[in-house]
C-alpha cells in the first residue's frame, strides 16, 4: 500500500514510530513504518478493500477500510475508519506519544 522512502537515505525523523487510531481516535497500536502499521492495521479488521487513502497531512493518513463480508446473521459493521500518523505528527496533533495502545500483545 505504502511506498515509503529507502531508509538508508531517510532523514532521521522518518525512522519514528508510527501510530494507529480508530475513527474514535483510540490509540490501536505503535509500528515501527508506515508499511507495518498498514500491515497491522489490515490484518486487525480483516481488510479486503482500501476504499480510500487520503494525505491529511505530511506523515498523517486517513483511511476508508472495507473488512470481509459478515456471515449471514452477523450484523456488524464492515466499514471501518483509520488515522495511521507519525509520532512527530501524533505530538502535533496534542496527543500522547506514551500512551499505551490498546493491542500491546500485537506489536
Amino acid at each position: 500500500m505504502s511506498d515509503p522512502p529507502d531508509e538508508e537515505s531517510a532523514d532521521p525523523g522518518a525512522r519514528l514510530p508510527w501510530y494507529v487510531y480508530d475513527r474514535h481516535a483510540n490509540l490501536l497500536h505503535i509500528a515501527a513504518g508506515l508499511s507495518e502499521a498498514e500491515e497491522w492495521a489490515f490484518a486487525h479488521w480483516e481488510v479486503v478493500e482500501v476504499a480510500d487513502r487520503e494525505e491529511v497531512a505530511e506523515n498523517d493518513y486517513f483511511y476508508l477500510l472495507y473488512a470481509r463480508k459478515p456471515q449471514e446473521g452477523d450484523f456488524h459493521a464492515r466499514d471501518f475508519q483509520a488515522r495511521i500518523a507519525r509520532q512527530d505528527r501524533v505530538i502535533e496533533l496534542g496527543r500522547d506519544p506514551e500512551a499505551l495502545p490498546r493491542h500491546p500483545d500485537r506489536q
